[in-house]
């Protein structure tokens, strides 16, 4: 049951951030929606953002990949975009938000783990320094990230196609070839 109360208020936020900002959405907004008490909600979480915070989590649980498969990498990459174009009003609303911070950090969080999963097959030969490693590994996380904030400042208004095409033409065997500049 604790899980179903946990997904009815993140319903009900998302549902919320269609019409309101999130920083003029209040506790009192979301159980009223939910039909369930203030304790209930405090049972679960601190407070409003501490929601936004588990959203994420379990989006990313269910939708985004874990890792970065060597085959379909492309595939995986885009996942990401797609996402956040489903699911743009709440998207959005975060981003323009001072609650930003919470949902690019998660992502750009995600999309490292991503890239560091595909950087680890691709350098399995190779004698590479770890700082090296993480290094190229946040390069790309950050440059993955970069072209997702330029593509959410203009509000979704570009075709997301356009903004897929630039990440995977950077990433396009630049992570092998960065690599393999650090390899000793």
């Amino acid at each position: 049951m604790a899980n179903g109360t946990k997904e009815a208020l993140a319903t009900a936020l998302k549902q919320m951030m269609k019409v309101k900002p999130i920083g003029k959405i209040t506790v009192k907004d979301l159980v009223e929606l939910c039909g369930v008490n203030r304790q209930t909600f405090y049972y679960h979480f601190d407070d409003v953002y501490d929601l936004l915070e588990w959203i994420f989590e379990e989006d990313a649980n269910r939708v985004l990949p874990q890792k970065v498969v060597y085959e379909h990498w492309r595939e995986d990459v885009l996942i990401f975009m797609k996402y956040l174009q489903e699911n743009s009003s709440f998207t959005l609303n975060v981003y323009n938000s001072n609650s930003r911070v919470y949902m690019m950090r998660y992502l750009r969080d995600k999309m490292a783990e991503c890239i560091r999963s595909f950087a680890d097959i691709v350098s399995v030969d190779m004698n590479i320094d770890r700082q090296d490693f993480e290094f190229t590994v946040e390069f790309y996380a950050d440059c993955a990230i970069g072209f997702i904030s330029h593509w959410l400042d203009l509000g979704m208004q570009l075709p997301r196609e356009v903004t897929e095409e630039r990440i995977l033409r950077v990433m396009d065997n630049s992570v092998e070839s960065i690599l393999q500049r650090f390899a000793k």
